[in-house]
């Protein structure tokens, strides 16, 4: 269990999940009420927001995959792996809270302004908080999943509950879900599926086969969604974000297909040239996750299709942003975050 090499593969997918949360960031405004739903841009654009929220899910499948590959210990969990998350979250922190700042009418308003952006951090800071606590029940999970029944049994529990059961509100009765929120007993519930089955699908042995075959379930799930989108938008408009949300059944089937799909076509050897920078890309991810969202107002007045411009705009800015950091000493404090 002791095996640290690095997996180009993961590192792919992240560089992927990485433009897939810029993306979603991007275009969610368009998305939510700045265009006609029966236009054609925006259909296009609800099926890009639709693969966007992918991106988090990818993320958590990589960190798994990659945490579970060797046994951690409690004190290598809080001495090595959480500083490579807490630091990095502090350093964007202080610099958005310094931003915050400016103009306060007092030093005193300032210095608060400062640690309340430290503290609660910005609304897609979320990420960092649940990484954390997935580091954290680490050591425990690893007890029971280098079993293998074990680990199909604790998936089964968590897609029954995080995924199956919630879908009793569509019998308009949610005594089931409430009594189940009462029992306050959620270890199964959660990203921690996302969590664990990154590790049980990237120990598994796929061929050709396989990656037709999830190219194809993803395709054709995203197809009913999209289909099922534009039915159900003029009457519940953004709610239609449940139809494909990380725990829904469609969000799921998605998630994991082109998880599968990603790991198969992205599984090969490359020369260590190319090796080196795409490691170098997928270790600038977490700075361009925490930084992209300063740059968002650049394209707050694209429209339509242009929208989909800015996204790769503001990927590539915040891309070579945090790669000309990762030339200066500031980089163990930007950049340095292993998921």
């Amino acid at each position: 269990m002791e095996n640290t090499k690095r997996i180009v593969w993961v590192d792919i997918i992240k560089i992927f999940a990485a433009f897939l949360i810029v993306m979603q960031h991007s275009i969610s405004i368009e998305w939510t009420g700045r265009m006609p739903v029966n236009d054609i841009q925006w259909k296009i654009i609800n099926i890009a927001f639709i693969v966007s929220r992918i991106g988090v899910p990818l993320f958590f499948m990589c960190s798994g995959y990659t945490m579970f590959r060797r046994k951690h210990s409690i004190r290598e969990v809080f001495v090595r792996n959480l500083p490579g998350i807490i630091i990095p979250y502090i350093s964007w922190m202080l610099v958005y809270g310094c931003i915050d700042a400016i103009g306060s009418s007092s030093v005193r308003i300032a210095i608060f302004s400062i640690v309340k952006t430290v503290i609660f951090g910005r609304y897609h800071t979320w990420f960092i908080a649940t990484i954390i606590g997935l580091y954290l029940i680490t050591p425990l999970l690893q007890e029971f999943v280098y079993d293998k029944k074990l680990l199909v049994y604790f998936l089964t529990l968590s897609f029954t509950f995080t995924v199956i059961v919630p879908y009793v509100r569509l019998i308009g009765d949610d005594r089931i879900v409430h009594t189940i929120n009462d029992f306050n007993m959620n270890f199964v519930l959660g990203y921690v599926i996302y969590y664990l089955a990154g590790y049980f699908i990237g120990n598994l042995v796929f061929d050709k086969r396989i990656a037709i075959l999830s190219f194809l379930c993803f395709s054709m799930t995203l197809c009913v969604c999209q289909v099922l989108c534009i039915k159900e938008v003029t009457d519940i408009g953004s709610q239609i974000q449940i139809f494909y949300s990380e725990f829904s059944i469609i969000g799921l089937i998605l998630a994991v297909s082109l998880f599968v799909f990603l790991r198969c076509i992205a599984n090969k050897d490359y020369g260590e040239r190319a090796q080196l920078h795409i490691v170098k890309w997928a270790e600038l991810g977490i700075g361009i996750y925490l930084l992209h969202p300063l740059l968002l107002p650049l394209i707050s007045n694209l429209h339509g299709f242009n929208i989909l411009a800015g996204t790769i705009a503001i990927y590539v800015s915040a891309l070579l942003i945090n790669l000309g950091i990762s030339l200066t000493p500031l980089e163990k404090g930007f950049l340095k975050m292993k998921l």
